[in-house]
């Protein structure tokens, strides 16, 4: 099972340095905010924030507080960056987006404090008693997730009835499909180990495999939506073809 996990772990760790690479590569060249903030939340919370929170399960911060502050920080830091991304990207003039990553942002910065009082006391308490801090901190982590899901599969279903007419490619239209199933699954396992770690069982061996079943779901889509590959290109768009009943060029699927 440990084994798996770090399997799980690494491949999502990876995925995320290529995607976010890819993505500042692509801000050096448009400098648009939406692949700013793209990059930062997964170099953040994904890259660096993911194994400093597995790192804060295994040293406690009576040993070490500054990295339970460091995880923290980073974790908090991209769930903004993501928060503002899907502001920019889905809903930037609505008014109750506005509203709700401001009181996404306060919960952010409550929490965190409350936190970094915990952790440099004298005698701080596990994770797995800090319930109320847990709640605080993870609440806008799971708006952040499944507000972008929502908003993902939204515009999935529209772009699919342009594809329908011919009107948008088939990459890019999975691509917003493969992102909305990215953020359920991160969504899924931010609620699965906050109830496990209510209900007393976090770590558990069956949360364990839980989550790192997610991570790979997580870490595939982020790689086709970022990285798809020749075949795959060509496996959608023979689908569409398809679909369309439209005939295909026979060296259509080696092209990437």
């Amino acid at each position: 099972m440990e084994i798996f996990a770090a399997l799980s772990v690494g491949l999502l760790i990876l995925v995320a340095l290529l995607v976010s690479i890819r993505t500042f590569a692509l801000w050096r060249r448009t400098r648009g905010l939406p692949e700013l903030l793209l990059c930062l939340m997964l170099f953040s919370a994904t890259v660096l924030g993911y194994p400093a929170m597995i790192a804060t399960t295994r040293i406690p911060a009576s040993r070490m507080w500054p990295l339970h502050v460091l995880a923290m920080a980073l974790e908090s830091f991209g769930i903004l960056c993501l928060l503002l991304f899907t502001l920019k990207v889905f809903r930037p003039r609505a008014l109750w987006a506005r509203g709700l990553v401001a009181a996404a942002f306060l919960m952010l910065v409550a929490g965190g404090f409350a936190y970094f009082i915990e952790v440099t006391g004298e005698n701080p308490r596990p994770a797995s008693e800090l319930l109320g801090i847990n709640l605080v901190n993870t609440t806008p982590m799971a708006v952040a997730y499944f507000w972008t899901t929502l908003e993902s599969f939204a515009y999935y279903r529209k772009l699919r009835l342009r594809l329908r007419i011919g009107l948008c490619d088939a990459v890019v239209c999975n691509r917003m499909l493969l992102w909305g199933l990215m953020t359920l699954s991160a969504g899924v396992a931010v609620v699965v180990n906050l109830a496990a770690m209510l209900a007393g069982s976090f770590l558990s061996a069956p949360v364990v495999v839980v989550s790192s079943c997610l991570g790979i779901v997580l870490a595939c889509c982020l790689f086709l939506a970022f990285h798809p590959p020749a075949w795959y290109k060509g496996w959608l768009e023979q689908t569409v073809a398809v679909k369309g009943g439209q005939a295909l060029p026979s060296s259509h699927g080696g092209n990437g």
